[in-house]
């Protein structure tokens, strides 16, 4: 799979013509108990056609080694609409992987002109064109189905996941607002396998059985875009958490940065993690 994905990376590089754009960032998390994970994110695209590389990190000092997540994402992103198809891997690590497929589709209500990005969902890149009249509706749903396999015992242990989400989001004038509902069903709960639950900024060893976020962005001040977003999270076998993310985004045209701060409560106890990156777009 992480063959496959270099390969198919490289042959949309070298396929590009003039029309092309370019949006990519590196971006890096760092908490407590030694928790380190980077995101490196690239979109190249071509007309309405975009292809989406990925690989995320994450380590800590519990898991000693470092776990790595190839995903390949491609979109068909129309005026209208955006349909996405995904697949992923995290190669075997302390005896530990995972494989994964998925799709995603959104609509745009009042669809703007000349973007590419969205307001929720997968599709979207921290901006978005503006829409028709003071108001921009997106609103899409996604599926996401996961294999996790455990061998250190004598059996595989095998858990599969299912993600089912909803999303949407407004402009209303210079506030951008948008929300999802993610709900996660399982096969076999052998274990708990490693999971990035939607809208936490880590990875965590959980079975979640439902998320909901809701993230506001103030655009149009003068280069920075502050914003803020609220996590909550139910789980199989565990206490509810909350997490609160403080943070903005910073456009220098091409050039690109955020920095955020995550505040995670669960069982009474807190954790934070940072959050900074940087980016480049043609």
């Amino acid at each position: 799979m992480k063959k496959l994905i270099i390969a198919v990376t490289m042959l949309a590089g070298l396929g590009l013509n003039a029309a092309a754009y370019f949006d990519g960032g590196l971006t890096g998390t760092t908490g407590p108990g030694g928790y380190k994970g980077m995101n490196l994110n690239l979109v190249i695209g071509s007309g309405n056609l975009a292809l989406e590389p990925s690989l995320a990190t994450y380590t800590s000092d519990d898991l000693i080694d470092t776990y790595r997540i190839y995903t390949l994402r491609a979109a068909w992103e129309a005026e209208k609409y955006t349909i996405g198809a995904f697949a992923g891997t995290t190669p075997k690590v302390n005896n530990y992987t995972n494989v994964f497929a998925g799709g995603d589709i959104t609509f745009s209500l009042t669809p703007g002109s000349g973007g590419h990005s969205r307001l929720a969902g997968p599709g979207s890149r921290g901006d978005a064109g503006s829409g028709k009249g003071v108001t921009r509706i997106d609103v899409g749903a996604g599926l996401k189905q996961t294999l996790h396999t455990d061998s250190s015992g004598t059996t595989d242990k095998k858990t599969g996941q299912t993600e089912g989400s909803l999303f949407a989001g407004a402009k209303i004038l210079m506030i951008n607002l948008s929300a999802s509902f993610t709900g996660y069903k399982y096969g076999d709960e052998d274990f708990a396998p490693q999971v990035f639950v939607s809208g936490l900024n880590f990875v965590q060893a959980a079975k979640p059985s439902s998320s909901v976020n809701v993230k506001l962005d103030l655009p149009g001040q003068p280069l920075v875009t502050p914003f803020v977003s609220y996590t909550g999270s139910k789980y199989k076998g565990a206490e509810d958490s909350s997490a609160y993310l403080f943070g903005a985004y910073i456009d220098l045209s091409m050039v690109t940065a955020n920095i955020g701060y995550q505040i995670f409560s669960q069982n009474s106890h807190s954790n934070s993690f940072i959050t900074v990156g940087a980016g480049l777009k043609f």
